[in-house]
């Protein structure tokens, strides 16, 4: 397998993970000696926070050490989380890079009310997702090269934050970094909230006597782009979630088992080097062949008259559970189940040819 290109954040997160001296080495060895019964942890949350805030302690006894966490989380605006982010991906070493041809498409998807359990299917327990182009499909707030995903679950195995790290491009921000987290309340995603609040730009003044509600533009377009941004990181790591037959590693020519598992496993070592593989490359496929073959500005149709090809948007269907008879209808129970984005009136995507996508070396 060629060597890939090294990415430019490694530098960045090695700064950040080097703030808490001994943190990614006691981890690591913990593990060795302890594995969680649940493999969706690196460790168990207890151990992990014991580790950690015994560092911490001892470092805020310590004058310059006590600095350097300070600049760390309040400078840098990043947070404990977000070195455990760091650290747990540098053990897997995992770097997700959706196709091009529906990238748009799911990061125009709008993500709320998503049960938190389909980001149990996430690879590993902390990714990094390549997002270059966002700032040109859709308006967002800043330029990125990417972000780290990572989702925090409580002592019971629920997830119950999401922290996504911005990695940002060059002259922007004091690390380069940015953390943003999103709350999970009842195992449920909910956005609906952080958006009214960040593109809330309205404010009140007195004048003549009268109370005036003014609205800045430029304050509200720029947080509407803010929330374009966690929208669509959101509903690409969901889609990445949802489509584990259609990840290729870059390079490996070989088709893996059929219906293989990609995610995380309790046995899993630590990488030696950086991994990288393309989501969604079939179903881009089946769009791009349809695009290429249709006429210009002409609406060419379906064989069933429909639509033409696209991504249908992930979406909740209740499924209805117990006995059909008529007598114990009483008894049955609705069920609600988040269904992926899935490819509509294009060709059969299980049946498409592998495409593997050249990367700059």
């Amino acid at each position: 397998m060629s060597q890939l290109k090294q990415p430019g954040f490694l530098k960045k997160i090695e700064k950040a993970i080097s703030a808490i001296p001994g943190l990614e080495d006691q981890l690591f060895s913990f593990r060795k000696k302890k594995r969680s019964d649940n493999p969706l942890v690196f460790i168990d949350r207890k151990d992990e926070e014991r580790i950690l805030m015994n560092l911490l302690q001892r470092q805020h006894k310590d004058e310059k050490q006590a600095e350097k966490i300070k600049y760390l989380f309040q400078k840098n605006k990043l947070s404990p989380y977000s070195v455990l982010g760091f650290i747990y991906w540098r053990y897997t070493k995992k770097i997700y890079r959706l196709s091009a041809d529906i990238i748009s498409d799911v990061a125009g998807t709008y993500v709320d009310n998503i049960p938190a359990q389909v980001l149990k299917e996430l690879p590993a327990w902390s990714i990094y997702v390549s997002a270059e182009e966002l700032h040109t499909e859709l308006p967002t707030s800043y330029p990125i090269n990417g972000f780290f995903f990572y989702p925090l679950y409580n002592n019971d195995g629920n997830i119950i934050r999401l922290f996504i790290i911005d990695d940002l491009k060059q002259g922007q921000g004091v690390s380069g970094l940015k953390e943003k987290d999103v709350d999970v309340v009842n195992n449920v995603i909910r956005i609906k909230e952080s958006r009214e609040g960040l593109i809330d730009s309205r404010k009140m003044e007195c004048i003549d006597g009268e109370v005036v509600v003014t609205v800045d533009q430029g304050i509200k377009d720029f947080r509407e782009r803010e929330f374009n941004l966690l929208n669509a990181q959101l509903s690409m790591v969901l889609y990445i979630c949802s489509q584990m037959n259609d990840i290729r590693e870059i390079s490996q020519l070989k088709r893996p088992e059929k219906n293989k598992s990609l995610v995380h496993r309790d046995h899993e070592s630590p990488a030696t080097a950086i991994r990288e593989w393309d989501v969604g490359i079939r179903m881009g496929q089946a769009i791009r062949q349809y695009r290429q073959s249709e006429p210009v500005g002409e609406g060419r149709p379906t064989a069933t008259g429909g639509k033409r090809p696209h991504i249908r948007r992930g979406h909740w269907h209740t499924y209805w559970t117990g006995s059909k008879k008529p007598e114990l209808a009483h008894e049955r129970k609705p069920k609600l189940k988040w269904l992926p984005p899935v490819p509509v009136n294009s060709e059969d995507v299980d049946n498409l040819p592998v495409v593997i996508t050249p990367v700059e070396k």
